[in-house]
């Protein structure tokens, strides 16, 4: 393995060390009988929107809370995945990637008295190599799930400009300006437990036709959605048409961005993207019975697209995808307890396959929050995803004489330690079965950590 990644990964074990020592077996839980019991009488502290335990700089004393009463609320969080492979693949060795992630949310209403609506800034700066690109699979320019979620985009970004507007008693939402697709469809609380990229941000297909068109964080596009809740919440409507041309390519699969810090914000010249999604809420908000969510959907985009099946730069018109997603609460420890165990299961299929290299794909997973006694807030994932790539696809690899591709999986598994002052710790494991798809890699084992710090 190369020095750089081994030094990564000493610091971020020596990190998990010193942040762990204090809540090792050989010392009572913070929540212990015994040391309620023994404390000295305080005094409540007091009410803030920033406490300690999940912001490294707290509430400012007090200054935060009435930055955010005046309708300014400012967040700055810190992540970095330091990733190795440490079998398998095509050669040995390690990276870290990270995302230094700036937002600015304005409360339009109590500034300036637009009433229900919001203003967002969001800006990121990415630094780092994949793991992926570089050790699993580097002559297939990395494999089809790449381990880093947080590699992509490795500069800086502005991303979200928008302003949000909500209606009827709440229940109508509409968002418009520079929007992140991905922000809006093929959402779910439980993706980002896991750092693979077929699960963090979303479902991975959705984002491989060429000119990239269906945005994922860092990159955004205009756009326009709206979201209506029906009077019981027990349904949710939502349609988004978004510019289909966020870098400028003017649907030219060889072409080369014109975003790359994502202020160019002109209009492209490559169509739009329509998507929409339905989704069915069981026990919506409830603190006693089991809460899930149900959604169908899809998109539709109307450029031009890399004719997957002919050589060259050859293209195609038109896009489209549907999916099946699904969120459930299997078990809650006590009601009004955010303790339990979560499911989460996606299905997701081309309807184009010119244009879109994998055809099909499935994941599902468990999150538990707080598995362990001593440790409620901590998130413990597994998770497994295939994906299986098009015979459209694969005609045009054997035209160009290069292996035809079958499928790619992903086996992973992790712990979040949420370790107080807004710091999270996550050591990280995944396999990786049939990496790129060809058959002819060795499956790979990636091991390493993340750490996340709210500031």
């Amino acid at each position: 393995m190369n020095r750089q990644f081994l030094e990564c990964l000493a610091a971020s074990l020596l990190a998990s060390a010193i942040a762990l020592a204090p809540f090792s077996s050989a010392a009572a839980p913070l929540d212990a009988p015994e040391r309620a019991q023994t404390a000295a009488p305080t005094a409540p502290a007091p009410a803030t929107d920033f406490p300690a335990r999940d912001f490294l700089t707290g509430s400012w004393g007090g200054a935060r809370d009435g930055l955010k009463k005046a309708g300014v609320s400012v967040g700055l969080n810190y992540s970095t995945e330091t990733m190795g492979n440490v079998s398998g693949g095509e050669k040995l060795g390690g990276t870290y990637a990270d995302n230094i992630a700036l937002e600015f949310r304005f409360d339009l209403d109590r500034l300036v008295s637009v009433p229900g609506t919001t203003f967002l800034v969001k800006m990121s700066q990415r630094d780092g190599d994949s793991v992926s690109a570089r050790f699993i699979a580097p002559s297939q320019g990395g494999n089809a799930f790449p381990v880093q979620e947080l590699y992509g985009g490795q500069t800086f970004k502005l991303v979200n400009v928008q302003f949000t507007t909500r209606l009827v008693d709440d229940r109508l939402d509409l968002a418009y300006g520079r929007l992140v697709a991905n922000d809006d469809f093929l959402r779910s609380d439980l993706y980002c437990q896991f750092l693979n990229n077929s699960f963090c941000g979303s479902p991975k297909p959705v984002f491989l036709q060429n000119p990239f068109t269906f945005t994922a964080y860092p990159l955004a596009t205009w756009g326009l959605r709206a979201a209506f809740d029906t009077p019981s919440r027990d349904w949710t409507f939502q349609t988004a048409v978004y510019d289909g041309d966020p870098e400028g390519k003017r649907g030219d699969p060889a072409g080369e961005s014109q975003n790359l810090h994502g202020t160019w914000w002109g209009f492209g010249s490559n169509g739009v993207t329509l998507a929409g999604e339905v989704r069915y809420h069981v026990n919506r908000d409830s603190d006693k019975a089991l809460p899930g969510v149900y959604k169908v959907g899809g998109f539709y985009l109307t450029g031009q697209f890399q004719d997957l099946g002919r050589a060259g730069n050859a293209t195609a018109a038109g896009d489209g995808m549907v999916w099946l997603l699904a969120d459930q609460m299997l078990y809650r420890e006590s009601p009004g307890s955010r303790r339990g165990l979560s499911a989460f299961g996606a299905l997701v299929f081309s309807l184009t396959d010119r244009a879109n290299p994998m055809s099909s794909y499935f994941n599902a997973g468990f999150v538990y929050e707080g598995l362990f006694a001593g440790r409620p807030r901590d998130r413990t994932g597994l998770a497994v995803t295939t994906g299986w790539f098009g015979s459209e696809y694969n005609v045009g690899l054997a035209a160009a004489g290069l292996p035809t591709k079958s499928y790619e999986a992903v086996v992973e598994l992790n712990h979040m330690f949420l370790v107080g002052m807004g710091i999270g710790i996550q050591p990280d494991v995944q396999y990786i079965v049939r990496p790129t798809g060809t058959g002819s890699i060795a499956n790979a084992l990636a091991v390493g950590a993340k750490i996340s710090i709210d500031f």
